[in-house]
């Protein structure tokens, strides 16, 4: 089995394992009941879920394109538009959205713009870590939140607490590491080139790379993450863009449960949807079967909402959310990579 046919099989797998776990979790909360309260939410609110969906994909879009502003790649507000469809699409389709979504992404990017494979990797890379960067803080004030207004119990606030504090350790592990990253950098460059060998080795029809190139490209990959670390002005204002965006995200969830006859406190939801963003680490499809038992299981805990309802609703914020940004996706890899017909003489 060649590479791609590789990555195929895994997208597949993660995608069969989530639908196992979301027929497990449908069975634990009940399906028709979770489908009755899908039916009988309000069609105006959905409607405005729909409108602040569409909002955060703007103000995510846009920090895109600040980081191809400070890379000097050229592009127009649809450029911007259909490539960060791209970048949707990679992280929603492969499996763990941080691991395995930007090396895709990056792929599409460099096709779509003609730019080298590290200064794509690297929008990328810094995009996620631009609209990544709020989670913490976000997830921070909602579980000072829980702890301090919410009973949820002993057990519960020590779980969230402890994945506060290892989200906060990765945190600060990057930091250190950004701070070493010539060290870093020899290090994973001889690391990933002894593993692309042995792999060449294994599975056929893997590129094989050296790790003396696998530096060299490393070396201008983190260059031009220093280029984007360096404009502090266009950073600030990326990082506003990309705050605005989980602000938004929160709203799309307090409204999916408004839409299904609840109302809860903001700081629930800006403390659950950034808690639900860390399992995207977790090698399933853009956190498909990772994200939903968490939403149901904080929502039950933190505002006493029904199972049902409390699935109810997380169907539809991934809906707006996940599948509809997926499919939107899927359209711009295909309209902005279809062959470009030559006219007829």
């Amino acid at each position: 089995m060649n590479a791609t046919g590789v990555r195929l099989t895994t997208v597949v797998v993660g995608f069969v394992v989530a639908t196992v776990v979301l027929s497990v979790l449908f069975a634990l909360v009940g399906f028709e009941a979770t489908l009755a309260a899908v039916a009988a939410a309000d069609r105006f609110v959905l409607a405005s879920l729909l409108v602040v969906v569409a909002c955060w994909f703007g103000a995510w879009t846009y920090t895109l394109s600040v980081v191809f502003g400070i890379l000097e790649v050229d592009h127009t507000p649809i450029d911007a538009v259909v490539l960060f469809g791209n970048v949707v699409f990679a992280n929603s389709v492969a499996p763990s959205t941080y691991l395995g979504g930007e090396p895709l992404a990056a792929l599409l990017l460099s096709r779509h713009t003609g730019r080298d494979y590290e200064t794509s990797f690297a929008a990328v890379a810094s995009v996620d870590l631009l609209n990544y960067a709020p989670m913490l803080p976000l997830a921070g004030v909602g579980l000072l939140y829980v702890v301090t207004t919410t009973v949820v119990g002993r057990t519960v606030e020590l779980a969230l607490a402890f994945v506060f504090l290892v989200l906060l350790a990765l945190v600060v592990t990057v930091a250190v590491g950004w701070r070493r990253r010539d060290r870093v950098l020899t290090v994973v460059a001889a690391v990933l080139g002894g593993l692309s060998q042995q792999m060449d080795a294994v599975v056929p029809g893997v590129y094989a790379v050296a790790p003396a190139a696998f530096e060299r490209r490393l070396g201008q990959f983190v260059a031009n993450v220093e280029r984007v670390a360096g404009d502090h002005h266009n950073l600030g204002l990326a990082l506003g863009y990309s705050t605005a965006g989980w602000v938004l995200l929160s709203g799309v969830l307090w409204l999916a449960l408004y839409a299904v006859g609840h109302a809860v406190e903001p700081e629930v939801v800006l403390f659950v949807v950034p808690l639900g963003a860390i399992s995207n680490v977790l090698p399933l499809p853009g956190g498909l079967g990772t994200v939903e038992p968490i939403f149901v299981v904080l929502l039950v805990a933190m505002a006493g909402i029904a199972p049902p309802d409390a699935m109810a609703a997380t169907l539809l914020y991934r809906g707006g959310t996940y599948w509809l940004p997926l499919l939107f996706g899927a359209g711009t890899v295909a309209a902005a990579h279809a062959p470009i017909p030559r006219p007829t003489e």
